[in-house]
């Protein structure tokens, strides 16, 4: 063979292991342990205001208060399941101590396993969340 054929052989036989029935690397979803839709789901608050901000839950119609992160600062929480309610969609809200400013996020489906990064910047309408 050509050293042209043998890299193309070799980016073959790549391609075909990489596939889930090729040479034994298949995966079965049932392998994966269940996860709890009890446990407490994470919260990584990044506050890059310059004053602290309060905040809260919107969940099941009611708001519930979750911490006070300090400015220019991340903090760390668990929320726990029932703060999520039944349809584990809610709304995070922050209120800039101090002042009139607070911002929303959008509505969010927090699947169980699942945890959330909220970034406050100095300008809060300029706010991003993520749930990975």
């Amino acid at each position: 063979m050509t050293p042209l054929r043998t890299a193309g052989y070799a980016l073959s036989l790549v391609a075909v292991c990489s596939l889930p029935i090729g040479c034994g690397g298949h995966h079965h979803p049932e392998d994966e342990p269940d996860v709890d839709p009890q446990a407490p789901t994470p919260l990584t608050v990044t506050n890059n205001n310059w004053l602290d901000a309060v905040i809260y839950i919107y969940h099941d119609g009611e708001t519930t208060r979750v911490t006070t992160v300090t400015a220019a600062s991340t903090g760390n929480y668990f929320l726990p399941s029932w703060m999520l309610g039944h349809s584990r969609t809610v709304r995070l809200i922050a209120h800039a101590v101090g002042s009139n400013s607070s911002i929303s996020t959008e509505s969010i489906h927090i699947q169980p396993g699942q945890f959330i990064e909220w970034r406050l910047e100095s300008d809060l309408a300029r706010s991003s969340v993520a749930v990975y």
